[in-house]
């Protein structure tokens, strides 16, 4: 299963505080610059890995590429694909904010009620976790075993 995480506010603190990971604060991946990860983020990416899933990041921010890569890579976890707002719009011809279908995405985990009510109107799968939901990890898991 091709599975894609959102960033903001989903695994990456944004307006809301969540706990964090405390492998992805190590204090040379600050100094790099790297931003830290929602707490359980790794240890769930890693075990659907194992699983034989794909991970893949769609963002809608301009985030680059190659920093994601890096960014998730430092953490073992070794992305299928890379989604940000410049290929989005360059594959991407209708309006909405993410179509994870244009891209083979199976699921889309996602903390925007927006994107929500696209999945619903353009028919695709997606999973809202909400920042403030600590047991965000065992819904995905949940749905992904569903």
């Amino acid at each position: 299963m091709r599975i894609a995480f959102d960033l903001d506010n989903t695994l990456i603190r944004d307006l809301y505080p969540f706990p964090l990971d405390a492998q992805s604060e190590k204090w040379f991946l600050k100094l790099l610059g790297f931003e830290a990860l929602r707490k359980h983020t790794i240890e769930l990416m890693q075990g659907l890995q194992k699983q034989g899933n794909e991970i893949w990041i769609y963002t809608s921010s301009m985030r680059d590429i190659f920093y994601l890569r890096l960014l998730f890579r430092w953490q073992g976890i070794f992305l299928g694909g890379v989604v940000n707002l410049i290929v989005h719009e360059q594959h991407v011809k209708m309006r909405c904010t993410k179509y994870p279908p244009a891209f083979g995405i199976d699921l889309l985990i996602d903390d925007a009620r927006g994107v929500e009510i696209e999945a619903r109107k353009y028919d695709f799968n997606m999973l809202r976790v909400a920042p403030e939901d600590e047991d965000w990890y065992v819904k995905v898991i949940a749905k992904i075993n569903d």
